[in-house]
Formats: C-alpha cells, sequence, structure tokens
C-alpha cells in the first residue's frame, strides 16, 4: 500500500522518531510504514492520521504498491498459488 507518510511528516517538520512517538511506534516502524516494507493495523493507519489531520484516504494510497501486501502473501500461503 503505498502512502504519502514521508511528505506530510516532512511538511510537519517532524522526524520518524517523533511521530512515532505521537502514534506511540517505534521509529522502525514508522520507516517500513514509509518505505512500504509493512502495512499498518486500522488502528495505526487511524492515528497516523489524526496527527497530520487528514483522512486515513488522504494519507495511505489504496492501490496496488511495487511490494507484495501481506493480505497477498497470506492468500498464496492459505491457496498455495
Amino acid at each position: 500500500m503505498k502512502n504519502r507518510i514521508r511528505e506530510l511528516r516532512e511538511l510537519k517538520g517532524l522526524t520518524q522518531e517523533q511521530l512515532g512517538e505521537l502514534v506511540q511506534t517505534s521509529r522502525q516502524a514508522i520507516n517500513a510504514i514509509e518505505t512500504e516494507k509493512f502495512e499498518p493495523s486500522i488502528w495505526l493507519a487511524y492515528d497516523i492520521s489524526n496527527v497530520f489531520g487528514c483522512s486515513i484516504e488522504e494519507v495511505f494510497i489504496f492501490e496496488e504498491s511495487k511490494r507484495k501486501s501481506r493480505a497477498e502473501t497470506s492468500r498464496r500461503d492459505s491457496y498455495g498459488y
């Protein structure tokens, strides 16, 4: 899932660590979300969006990413394809 976290974070003058503190997660988790290595829970996505004063849809772009999503990996593992 693509996202605008880095763009919005930098506009707000926040580091990854500061954003992590605001949403009670680690800098590493914020980095992984920004670089599309990890998809956040709906609650974390909600908290991140609130920090930026945006809707979830304005922060997270629900279109296919170059990276495989966890859902796709799960489906493949469950159904054997």
